[in-house]
């Protein structure tokens, strides 16, 4: 199923090179997390190509996007989360949590970040800012 919606997102590029470049590349700027997603996957031999064009991130569109972000999970690094938060603009609101791994709602512990994430599902409230919630 991953492979199936990752493959699906966008054109992955067929040239091994394409793949040995960020390796080498990744390598050199993350050794702690290495060069583990620059690496090819079967996405370079996808026989289907995406079902549609990747949708356009920017400040235009529903105003009640929440992102949920662990400080520290190497995948997704906070950074990104901030930069997503960044091209919403006012329409988003960014959960940083400060906390490890790679889930944050139902997979994480965090009160903060689950009482506001359920919140958010259950009542549509969002926050009135972006929150910071700290390590329980």
């Amino acid at each position: 199923m991953f492979l199936s919606v990752t493959c699906n997102d966008v054109e992955w590029p067929e040239d091994v090179n394409t793949y040995r470049r960020g390796v080498a590349e990744d390598r050199e700027r993350y050794p702690l997390f290495g060069a583990a997603t620059a690496d090819i996957t079967p996405c370079a031999f996808w026989p289907y190509a995406p079902a549609e064009p990747p949708v356009k991130i920017d400040a235009e569109g529903p105003r009640n996007v929440l992102l949920p972000q662990n400080r520290r999970d190497a995948p997704t690094p906070h950074r990104g989360g901030k930069m997503l938060r960044e091209k919403f603009g006012d329409r988003a609101r960014l959960v940083s949590v400060d906390d490890s791994g790679h889930g944050v709602y139902v997979l994480g512990e965090n009160s903060c970040a689950l009482n506001t994430a359920t919140r958010y599902l259950v009542e549509g409230e969002m926050p009135a800012k972006d929150t910071f919630c700290r390590a329980d």
